[in-house]
């Protein structure tokens, strides 16, 4: 009887509407899909030994990263899907235009290094089929 008490409270509370003031298709279409590649002109300086794929959403105002993603020895080319799962902070909406960062360093940290392989892409949130081109080695 308990779980029967028990599976119909869980029905009636998960079948209550969406609040009116959610704005439930911002969330739904935080997403950007697509791949990374490197240039055959950079192939060469791959890091040896482990490497992270480090890719950052940003908006164009706003230079603090929304979301990251981080791989740590990925094969080239990478599919990616970044999400509202890889947000920094959940108070951050990924809407409209933003810049795509695309990274291959040594180190897992966020500042860029001397070495490190680095290629941009502007796209808006939503879209799939993005090509990031890592076509620039930082000096």
């Amino acid at each position: 009887m308990l779980k029967l008490l028990s599976l119909l409270a869980i029905f009636f509370f998960s079948c209550q509407p969406v609040p009116k003031d959610v704005p439930i298709e911002k969330y739904r279409n935080q997403f950007i899909k697509g791949t990374v590649d490197l240039s055959p002109e950079l192939r060469s300086k791959m890091p040896k030994g482990d490497y992270f794929l480090i890719i950052a959403v940003r908006d164009l105002q706003n230079p603090m990263p929304i979301a990251v993603l981080r791989v740590k020895n990925p094969e080239m080319p990478y599919a990616f899907r970044i999400t509202g799962k890889n947000k920094l902070d959940n108070n951050r909406i990924m809407e409209g235009d933003v810049i795509i960062t695309a990274r291959i360093s040594k180190s897992p940290m966020a500042e860029v290094q001397k070495g490190d392989l680095v290629g941009t892409l502007q796209t808006k949130v939503g879209t799939q089929n993005n090509r990031i081109l890592i076509n620039t080695e930082v000096r």
